[in-house]
């Protein structure tokens, strides 16, 4: 039954935006900078509203995001020497396997699996793993001369960091915002999960695919396996427990993000290798994520 009512309605609406770009000929990039500056920061704003921040949660989650970064990153670094991959491949494989689709799948996923009462902490996960996946994305996939100063100030221009900012100035200063305001939020907000899906379905099917063999098993351990193993114990290890665990490891599960795939083009790091990726681990999640979601309350 979790299959079903859970992973199932996911993959129907991302293979809906797979048909919607295969057959309607839809442009993309209207639709993904409607998702960007405003359904996005609206369900940004309007969750953290209605479920004000705990200083423990963005502590736990940034910590953990740091050590899960650190240890993804050093796995998929040695099993690229392992495999005798050379310096544009290694990259390709920690753009794909460190950085998960927090936002187009996990969110979306997280609303599906737990309510809305999973909503706030996957959204503060959402902000906080989208300062690497907006810089440190683009120093792997660069490699030599990166600007790192340059990836940050861009990855702060994120308008999702602008509407958490704005929830927890409104918070810290006790204001509410009238029904004028916030019911038009909460609207837009709820446009944004099945949006995130039919784009990411819209971009899977501009994907050009491949298998590659010993690349593609690495990519699909590191992504779907590896990364919900490093994400348990960090739970473990930090202490985190109960619903904030259980979003933490779905969110950190998903599949190989999408938007690494821009920057291994624009650098050409090996675009073949990260867009294969993307795919092989996205239709293998449904398997993974089953389990995952499976085990979920039987963990200690």
């Amino acid at each position: 039954m979790l299959f079903i009512n859970i992973i199932v309605p996911v993959f129907v609406i991302v293979f809906c935006g797979f048909l919607l770009e295969r057959y309607g000929r839809i442009e993309l990039e209207p639709l993904t900078t409607s998702s960007l500056y405003l359904f996005a920061p609206a369900l940004t704003l309007s969750a953290l509203l209605r479920h004000p921040l705990q200083s423990q949660l963005l502590g736990d989650v940034l910590f953990y995001m740091l050590a899960y970064l650190v240890i993804m990153l050093v796995l998929s670094a040695s099993v690229g020497r392992l495999l005798g991959c050379d310096g544009d491949s290694r990259r390709a494989l920690s753009l794909s396997s460190s950085m998960m689709n927090i936002g187009n799948f996990g969110l979306p996923l997280t609303w599906f699996a737990f309510g809305e009462a999973g909503v706030p902490i996957a959204i503060v996960v959402f902000v906080i793993f989208s300062l690497p996946l907006g810089s440190l994305a683009i120093i792997i996939a660069q490699g030599e001369g990166a600007n790192w100063r340059t990836a940050i100030v861009n990855s702060l221009k994120i308008p999702i960091f602008h509407a958490a900012a704005l929830a927890m100035l409104l918070q810290a200063f006790s204001i509410q915002l009238p029904p004028m305001v916030l019911r038009p939020l909460e609207l837009m907000g709820q446009a944004a999960v099945p949006l995130m899906l039919v784009l990411l379905g819209m971009q899977i099917s501009r994907t050009r695919w491949q298998w590659l063999g010993g690349f593609m098993l690495a990519g699909i351990g590191l992504r779907l396996i590896a990364g919900p193993a490093v994400g348990w114990g960090l739970c473990q290890l930090l202490h985190i427990r109960g619903l904030e665990r259980d979003v933490l490891l779905l969110q950190t599960s998903t599949p190989a993000a999408v938007l690494p795939l821009l920057y291994a083009l624009r650098f050409n790091t090996r675009p073949d290798l990260v867009a294969s990726t993307i795919v092989t681990t996205t239709l293998c999640s449904a398997g993974s994520l089953t389990l995952l979601l499976y085990l979920l309350p039987k963990l200690p």
